[in-house]
């Protein structure tokens, strides 16, 4: 299994590149390594980067919205196809508002130093308490990695949802649709190929490369 790390970084040393409260929309956030590439929320059932909240400087990611769980366990899972590390520090996730954009005001924030290696993944699960923080977490599921995140929202399978990964800025980095009743219970949808091609009907692999059911 492909490992997640954390590395926790003092305020003081990012203040040297800027700082920016999370609430405010001109805040800057460098991705950090791994950011070469452009928005790749674009597929069949994710769409191009639109409804940003902010309009910070253009951020990239390599980082991915790979797999949702919607019935029974309630998770997101992100990946990294690389190339190279990404930092997701103040980067957010968020599910969709009845506009269909993302609703900032309960999306989670993942916390200075979070990082994704290549070819790693992370899960978020989700209708978790507002007071056991983001994380990370060691708390999580059965089938999927020792470490996690919390979100306080969990993706409606009956109304059909988007999720969205959003910079510290509030610009559409990435984005995966979970169409209405999209997959039965006991499975998930997923991004096939893993981490790179549209979304579709998978087996749930949380933490792990997706696979058809």
């Amino acid at each position: 299994m492909a490992h997640l790390r954390f590395a926790m970084v003092f305020a003081a040393a990012l203040c040297a590149v800027g700082c920016g409260s999370s609430d405010d929309p001109g805040a800057s956030g460098a991705p950090g390594t791994g950011a070469s590439s452009g928005s790749q929320g674009s597929s069949g059932s994710g769409g191009s980067g639109s409804g940003g909240t902010g309009a910070g400087g253009d951020v990239t990611t390599t980082v991915v919205i790979n797999e949702i769980s919607a019935k029974g366990s309630d998770w997101i899972e992100l990946g990294n196809p690389g190339p190279g590390a990404a930092d997701l520090s103040g980067f957010r996730l968020c599910d969709s508002d009845e506009n269909g954009l993302c609703n900032t005001a309960d999306a989670l924030r993942f916390p200075e130093g979070t990082a994704l290696d290549e070819g790693a993944y992370l899960v978020v699960l989700g209708d978790q308490a507002a007071e056991a923080g983001a994380g990370p977490h060691t708390t999580c599921l059965t089938d999927g990695p020792s470490s996690c995140f919390y979100a306080t929202w969990k993706v409606s399978a009956s109304r059909g949802e988007t999720v969205f990964l959003i910079s510290p800025s509030g610009q559409v980095l990435t984005e995966l649709e979970y169409p209405i009743e999209a997959a039965a219970d006991g499975q998930a949808w997923g991004r096939l190929p893993d981490l790179t091609g549209d979304g579709a009907v998978t087996a749930p692999t949380p933490g792990a490369a997706n696979a058809a059911p």
